[in-house]
């Protein structure tokens, strides 16, 4: 699906991107990992056509010309530009209108609730949150069915409720069978949805035992004890597989769950994770892991 050979991007004298070879097959959940200032945008502008490489080769569903393949691939990049006057619903409608790729108001309605925006499609975008632009922007990449998407930080600076929809759309689409290349700064993230990862630190691909952000994973020293009511199994799965992205050291019993985290700023985005899935929490406490063990 992508396949990069000695692929670089020089600005001047800075090399933002360094040789970099990457092999992305059919069916592949890919993330490239690298904190801010790696080149992970850089290598992902070229790749969607944005920018040009300084040298190098890549080629996106075997076509070396993107021109070939733009009906067969979504991207969401990192910024998407939404018209705040607009709903979620005249969004896509207007975007479908304009790749030629029209359909049915009650198809429209349904891929907004697949994003989890279906109690919001006729609210005008300029009233959404960060995390609610993001959703509508995935949905704008997906909604004409393509083959490959690729995903430019799909989950930067935004809430647990979308980091919690956007996972499961791309588990989803991992189960359609569908390719997705995204990257993140946080393997926390992405670690229970991908299938293949690649570390970037300073334009390279790196080992992950070097890697700047998988020495943050266990650096995190503080337990965070969740006391709280029956989960229920059918949010058990979520709710677990988001704890996993934003912590470590996962225990769930009945009535308690506990985790590693790197910082009790955390601890809110947690709780509202809990109240999402309508968990009651009755305790938390949070306290360096060296005093808890």
């Amino acid at each position: 699906m992508l396949h990069t050979k000695g692929l670089t991007k020089k600005y001047r004298t800075k090399v933002a991107i360094d040789h970099i070879n990457l092999d992305v097959n059919q069916g592949d959940i890919f993330g490239l990992i690298g904190p801010k200032g790696s080149g992970k945008t850089t290598f992902f502008n070229i790749i969607t056509g944005i920018s040009r490489p300084t040298s190098g080769t890549f080629t996106v569903m075997n076509m070396p010309s993107l021109k070939k393949v733009r009906q067969h691939i979504g991207v969401l990049p990192e910024y998407t530009d939404l018209y705040e006057g607009l709903t979620a619903l005249e969004h896509i409608a207007y975007l479908s209108k304009i790749t030629g790729t029209r359909q049915r108001t009650s198809d429209y309605e349904e891929l907004l609730e697949f994003v989890g925006l279906h109690h919001d499609h006729q609210e005008k975008v300029g009233a959404f949150t960060p995390g609610m632009k993001k959703r509508l922007g995935m949905a704008q990449a997906i909604a004409h069915q393509p083959e490959f998407i690729l995903l430019d930080e799909p989950f930067a600076d935004i809430d647990a409720d979308s980091i919690l929809h956007i996972q499961r759309v791309i588990e989803t689409l991992k189960d359609e069978g569908k390719t997705v290349f995204l990257t993140a700064d946080r393997p926390r993230f992405t670690k229970s949805i991908c299938t293949k990862t690649a570390f970037i630190s300073e334009g390279k691909l790196v080992s992950p035992h070097t890697h700047p952000q998988e020495k943050t994973i266990t650096s995190s020293n503080i337990r965070a004890t969740f006391k709280h009511a029956w989960i229920d199994d059918e949010v058990k799965p979520v709710l677990t597989q988001y704890l996993q992205t934003v912590g470590t050291d996962l225990v769930i019993s009945d009535d308690e769950t506990s985790l590693l985290i790197r910082s009790e700023a955390q601890v809110p985005a947690i709780i509202r994770a809990f109240v999402k899935c309508k968990v009651d929490l009755y305790r938390v406490t949070a306290q360096d892991a060296m005093m808890s063990s």
